[in-house]
């Protein structure tokens, strides 16, 4: 699972600034300025948090939910709930209540804030190679929302870091299954999964392997021509990377075996003219 010390502080920074108590009910006309027992807790809470203990501070929120459930600080108290139940890895329990706050609140900066925290519960269980992929993919669809619905909002540069690093994640997925289908000699497979990767992550940082595995494939099938037109692009493109030098050899390879093979058949003919 990833850290999340370099989210914390963000985080911590987006409750205190979004979620701040600015103002209180009061609870009589004599006494203005006294706070209310829901205000009260939501502080209590909202300290909690700071401290980093977040699941007293969940509790609190549910604790002003369930006996103020019409408060002005209800909102509040649902996305911080939330926030609290993230940090204290309770994921699955803070995704059921993001979606609910989501499907009751469609719009809002909270609304905007439930996206985006969606998209990080979803972001920390893909750490692990080989994890479902469509974690991955729910992970991206959130980040998406806050960059096409939000694209200035407070999270829209953090979205576009996470998209990169998430379609490179799907792109090597991808590849691990095409190199297994190659391993396999299930060639057509195998250059479909390339291709995928080609057209769906064309900036993924796996794009010269893929070129390569893509050339490799389409030798072992006879298309010559198609895999010199891979190789081609991958040189083109990545001149440096070792893929590009790798490339060159594996064509040298397949020449080598087509000497090696014509010579093979020239000899066993030899034979059975002498031997027939």
């Amino acid at each position: 699972m990833l850290k999340k010390i370099s989210t914390s502080s963000m985080f911590i920074k987006i409750i205190l600034t979004l979620f701040l108590l600015i103002s209180c009910s009061v609870t009589n006309n004599d006494d203005k300025n006294k706070i209310s027992p829901d205000a009260q807790i939501y502080k209590k809470a909202l300290l909690l948090i700071e401290q980093k203990n977040y699941k007293d501070a969940s509790a609190e929120f549910e604790n002003l939910l369930l006996n103020y459930p019409f408060s002005n600080l209800a909102l509040k108290s649902e996305i911080t709930s939330a926030y609290s139940l993230y940090q204290d890895n309770q994921i699955q329990k803070a995704i059921n209540k993001l979606n609910y706050f989501i499907e009751m609140n469609p719009r809002g900066e909270l609304t905007m804030y439930a996206h985006y925290l969606l998209g990080m519960c979803y972001y920390i269980q893909t750490s692990e190679r080989g994890r479902d992929p469509s974690l991955t993919q729910k992970a991206l669809n959130y980040f998406q929302i806050i960059n096409t619905k939000y694209p200035n909002s407070k999270y829209a540069k953090d979205a576009k870091l996470k998209i990169l690093y998430l379609n490179n994640r799907l792109a090597e997925n991808e590849l691990s299954v095409g190199k297994f289908y190659l391993k396999k000699n299930a060639t057509g497979s195998a250059i479909n999964r390339f291709k995928v990767i080609l057209e769906k992550f064309p900036n993924t940082s796996v794009i010269p392997e893929t070129l390569f595995r893509l050339s490799e494939a389409l030798l072992k099938t006879g298309l010559k021509n198609e895999a010199k037109k891979s190789v081609a692009l991958l040189n083109y493109n990545f001149p440096k990377s070792e893929w590009s030098k790798l490339s060159k050899t594996l064509l040298m390879e397949d020449s080598n075996k087509n000497i090696e093979s014509g010579f093979t058949n020239k000899f066993t003919n030899y034979l059975k003219a002498i031997f027939d």
